[in-house]
């Protein structure tokens, strides 16, 4: 698992693929590289280094559920388990 973000103002979201349901409840087979736009943050980052040397706070926690930008972030692979890295910029909202 990542033990340390060097990338100050990201988050780390782990990509779910999308499922797609009917109203009677039939599972349809997904489009080739369909992906959730949202997820749970399992890691963040130190905050935004600003011109007076404080840091700027970060808005989401771990564990906080985001929807982020269609084409957000940089995929990696971590011990098997596709993660995003994600810029603070790219992450619309919180979902509560």
């Amino acid at each position: 698992m990542i033990k340390q973000l060097f990338g100050n103002n990201v988050a780390i979201i782990p990509i779910v693929d999308q499922e797609e349901k009917t109203t009677s409840g039939i599972i349809l087979t997904n489009k080739k590289g369909t992906k959730k736009q949202y997820g749970k943050v399992v890691a963040v980052g130190n905050g935004l280094m600003l011109q007076d040397g404080t840091r700027a706070k970060i808005e989401v926690k771990i564990g906080s559920t985001v929807i982020y930008k269609q084409y957000a972030g940089i995929q990696i692979n971590d011990d098997g388990q596709e993660l995003l890295v994600v810029d603070m910029k790219d992450i619309i909202a919180e979902i509560a």
